[in-house]
């Protein structure tokens, strides 16, 4: 599970409001003063994340809760984002240059001409299967807990022994 530290915003009856700070990649490194990357997290400023979620704990605005979603889904989901369409590109190109360049002769620019509409065809496959009820069931963030508020997650405890 991804988890990450919201703050409710609003609460009506097992709805919730939550809001997370949008964290860059690059504003945490000492070279951030002299990284480009973490200029320009700099210059954006700090950015939210709201969402509305369903719950069945007694909470208040203010209060600091965990909110999680499945790592394993996530990474399925990107996986197939990503891949579907270079897969059907490259598999359509391979058939366009088989049939179309070297059966019939036709110029190259068909054969990709046929690969950039594989492409096409598995960037809507991949949306096809992430619009499947289960899938968007899968990718929901859920409220795992409420923070405990006398304990700070930035503070470790060290035993100190003379």
């Amino acid at each position: 599970m991804i988890e990450e530290t919201a703050r409710v915003t609003r609460v009506e009856g097992n709805q919730v409001d939550v809001e997370s700070v949008v964290k860059s990649g690059c504003s945490s490194c000492q070279q951030v003063d002299t990284c480009g990357s973490g200029q320009i997290a700099k210059g954006l400023g700090v950015r939210y994340m709201k969402l509305t979620l369903t719950t069945s704990l007694e909470l208040k605005p203010g209060d600091e809760v965990v909110i999680a979603l499945p790592q394993n889904h996530l990474l399925s989901a990107a996986m197939q984002v990503y891949l579907l369409p270079l897969i059907g590109l490259i598999i359509a190109a391979a058939i366009g240059q088989f049939l179309l360049v070297q059966q019939w002769q036709l110029h190259e620019l068909s054969a990709l001409s046929v690969g950039v509409f594989g492409g096409i065809g598995g960037f809507y496959l991949a949306r096809y299967i992430q619009r499947q009820p289960q899938r968007k069931q899968a990718l929901d963030v859920k409220i795992l807990r409420k923070c405990d508020k006398s304990a700070d997650p930035r503070v470790i405890p060290v035993n100190i022994r003379n």
